[in-house]
């Protein structure tokens, strides 16, 4: 049970929190004045006492429902599952992989003393997915010519929308347009 005594899991803060407000337009009458302890039990009880709720189906979070957002509360908050000395170390040991890449996939060159640490490490960095020097070291580590297994990296669906939309935006279109005029035209040169 969460510290707050409200069913909405801790780990949301109360901008988080707000957030959800503004993107799902519920009116709940607080603000940032408010702590986040009066802002949670408000949206608790409007969401609890709420059956139908409409919800734009191209929200960042990527829910459908009124009964998928009140899971998505009561669960940890997929963006604040590490703390920031963790994320830290998981930053610096993706730096070590990249260097390892870097320098030609050569494992004397690199900070490891083998490639099965190198990839256990790698396949345990990889549920944190959502951090983008994670999957940029996970990336480069799987086009390694001496690779011992392949490693997915765990996205959730809010990022990885948002790396699809940052890849449609990316994309250079090809499509040319032509267009094709009948009749007479003069072309004079001075």
């Amino acid at each position: 049970m969460p510290k707050n005594n409200t069913i909405i899991h801790k780990s949301h803060s109360k901008k988080d929190l707000l957030e959800y407000v503004k993107e799902f337009g519920i009116c709940i009458g607080v603000s940032i004045k408010n702590n986040k302890y009066e802002v949670a039990t408000t949206l608790w009880d409007i969401l609890s006492k709420t059956d139908y709720l409409l919800i734009d189906p191209d929200n960042k979070l990527g829910i459908k429902d009124i009964v998928e957002l009140r899971h998505y509360l009561i669960t940890s908050n997929p963006k604040k599952t590490i703390t920031i000395k963790e994320k830290n170390d998981l930053i610096l040991t993706a730096k070590k992989i990249i260097h390892y890449c870097d320098n030609n996939y050569n494992i004397n060159n690199s900070l490891f003393t083998n490639r099965k640490i190198l990839y256990d490490t790698a396949r345990k960095m990889a549920i944190f997915g959502d951090i983008p020097i994670i999957r940029k070291s996970i990336d480069k580590l799987m086009k390694d010519p001496f690779i011992l297994y392949k490693i997915d990296c765990k996205v959730s669906p809010c990022v990885q929308r948002e790396i699809d939309i940052k890849k449609v935006l990316n994309t250079k279109s090809s499509h040319y347009e032509c267009q094709i005029k009948f009749g007479s035209f003069s072309l004079s040169f001075d």
